[in-house]
């Protein structure tokens, strides 16, 4: 059940933080060059995405005792 949740929160992660850059890189598209305002958002995001698919990968290559 733990790994699940692992899992999950992993994907969960993994989402928001798609959530986050996809806005960030359409006002890049608009603007032409990335503003002030979307760094922050844009930088959060990708932390974001990495912590949650290393949680996910962490969750499903996780043995349990035998």
């Amino acid at each position: 059940m733990k790994r699940r949740i692992t899992i999950l929160i992993g994907l969960l992660g993994v989402f928001v933080a798609v959530g986050l850059i996809l806005p960030a890189l359409a006002k890049v598209r608009d603007y032409g060059s990335m503003p002030s305002d979307v760094v922050v958002f844009y930088t959060l995001g990708v932390v974001l995405a990495i912590a949650g698919i290393g949680t996910a990968v962490f969750g499903l290559r996780k043995r349990q005792a035998a």
